[in-house]
């Protein structure tokens, strides 16, 4: 019998189906495994409250957003109003070193006691969460950033979780109520959108994560924190002799990274030179213009934490009745803080 193309009747009538697409996942790198198991998918957000996008200033924006949500009662409980927001967005545009300085200041007497983990917890999980983000290898190549989108932060509360349940699992047992609560990623999701994110833009800040890990009140925070006319020479200084030690530090590790590679890449004399070198640099010129920055930035924050003890106020509020200069304490602590990991790091090795 010839051959025929013609189909049978019942193949006729049976519909093709079309072909699935493939989905290529690059799990390649940590940042994407992380997001992967987070549930957040390519580089969308997640979702938030819109606002109008034409004719309305970034506070009126806020403001829309923060109306909806407390609509729906979903807003954080204590609203702030046009003056705090928009002081509050000041303070949420600082690094997050300040932002935790801004906290700790305002509420000292009730969280004071905290300030170890904030600094070597917190802030540091919250650091390398931006640094992994940006594709940062290296601290010293790294810029302090201010805030986190949602999906950051939360890979911020997730690396806190596993970060206190590994090796800060002492941390957590002393400072409990630092430490997150289990919670689903679609209910993280939620708090971030409806309980973090205070000034309703979209993002996490330090100052924001703070106020909901200790549940503390942001209309008190800026009740606390109103702007000072007053100058503190003393403040300042320490400030910028400690930024002084940071650059120090940054040119230090630069060259120490440099020889590194060096070392690593290359081979004969080249290496053999950026051997010699690495072997030095903890006697050169770098290493002795940055201990003379470190000694001067002790002197420095010493003799500010002197003038301000005596002048601090011992009530809860964050500026004496007079509206003279808000209190410090935070500030101080923290700068102290820097001072003492820094000379661990870079100061003069004891000779045994």
């Amino acid at each position: 019998m010839p051959k025929t193309s013609e189909k049978p009747a019942w193949m006729k009538n049976i519909k093709k189906k079309k072909k699935l697409k493939k989905v290529s996942t690059n799990s390649n790198s940590g940042m994407a495994r992380a997001k992967i198991s987070l549930g957040i998918k390519g580089k969308k957000n997640l979702k938030k409250t819109n606002a109008p996008s034409t004719g309305l200033s970034e506070t009126a924006k806020q403001q829309y957003r923060k109306n909806k949500q407390q609509g729906t009662g979903q807003s954080f409980t204590e609203a702030l109003d046009e003056k705090s927001l928009e002081y509050f967005n000041e303070v949420s545009a600082r690094v997050y070193a300040e932002q935790c300085q801004f906290f700790l200041n305002a509420f000292w007497d009730e969280f004071g006691d905290q300030a170890e983990v904030i600094y070597s917890i917190h802030w540091d999980t919250m650091k390398k969460v931006d640094m992994e983000n940006q594709g940062i290898a290296y601290l010293h190549l790294y810029e302090e950033g201010f805030d986190l989108d949602f999906d950051m932060g939360l890979l911020f509360f997730e690396r806190l979780v596993q970060r206190f349940e590994g090796p800060a699992a002492a941390e957590a047992k002393e400072y409990p109520k630092a430490v997150p609560k289990h919670m689903t990623s679609i209910k993280r999701k939620k708090q971030l959108r409806n309980k973090v994110d205070v000034n309703f833009d979209g993002r996490v800040g330090m100052l924001e994560f703070l106020l909901y890990q200790f549940q503390a009140s942001p209309k008190v925070l800026m009740e606390r924190s109103t702007r000072s006319e007053e100058s503190n020479p003393e403040l300042d200084a320490a400030r910028a002799a400690l930024a002084e030690v940071n650059k120090r530090i940054k040119a230090y590790e630069a060259k120490k990274a440099k020889l590194n590679k060096i070392v690593a890449t290359k081979t004969g004399v080249k290496q053999l030179k950026a051997k010699n070198m690495l072997a030095q640099i903890e006697s050169g010129p770098l290493m002795e213009t940055l201990r003379a920055a470190l000694i001067t930035a002790e002197a420095k924050v010493r003799i500010v934490a002197k003038r301000t003890k005596n002048k601090s106020s011992r009530s809860s509020s964050s500026s004496d009745e007079s509206g003279g200069q808000p209190r410090a304490d935070g500030t101080i602590w923290w700068m102290k803080r820097e001072i003492k990991e820094k000379k661990r790091l870079y100061g003069r090795r004891k000779k045994k």
